[in-house]
């Protein structure tokens, strides 16, 4: 029988592990920022940019999501990784990309039951989650590939294994923002395929 070992972590020993283990990007000079990064106290710091990344891997699986009061409800969860390309450069200055290599990843939640239904807990956050995930699609391979009144199946998209967005490339508006003193990094709005480079 192994020995049993005593692990006690702290508070601070699980924010150094939290530090160390988040890659959080740097914003790079062609970012439009607010405040400053270098002070920890300025809960106002924020930077925004566009940011291109292949996606890495991507898939789908069965998951719950909570409202504000702990219900869960069933939920279908499409998680996708991405990677700034080793080589990227920014497009306005030709500058090596300071985040080439980097990853980001995010979870969108779908909730099946409160598709279409206002007065349900997770409505708002399964529209945003859905505008995030149809951003994506919209970002690789245009408006086009979800026309107007269809209702897609997303497993033909994030499904499978490889998932067909595997390998593609997306640009994005990249967030970088402060909450309690923690840093985070966020992908808030993908550009379609068309409005890229104007």
């Amino acid at each position: 029988m192994a020995p049993q070992i005593d692990y006690f972590l702290d508070d601070d020993d699980i924010k150094d592990a939290n530090n160390a283990g988040s890659f959080l990007f740097d914003a790079p000079s062609d970012a439009v920022v607010r405040g400053k990064k270098s002070d920890p106290n300025d809960e106002k710091y924020k930077a925004t940019w566009i940011q291109s990344l292949e996606i890495t891997e991507a898939k789908m699986y069965e998951d719950a999501a909570k409202d504000k009061d702990g219900n869960e409800y069933g939920a279908i969860c499409i998680e996708v990784s991405f990677q700034v390309p080793s080589g990227a450069v920014r497009a306005k200055s030709g500058e090596t990309d300071p985040n080439a290599g980097r990853n980001h990843r995010a979870w969108y939640r779908l909730v099946g039951e409160a598709r279409k239904n206002p007065k349900h807990p997770k409505y708002k956050a399964n529209n945003f989650n859905t505008r995030r995930v149809l951003g994506i699609l919209r970002s690789i391979w245009g408006t086009a590939v979800i026309p107007h009144g269809t209702n897609p199946n997303l497993g033909d998209f994030f499904g499978d294994s490889p998932a067909p967005v595997v390998g593609k490339t997306v640009v994005a508006h990249m967030k970088q923002s402060r909450y309690k003193g923690e840093d985070r990094d966020e992908l808030t709005d993908f550009i379609a395929l068309e409005m890229q480079g104007s």
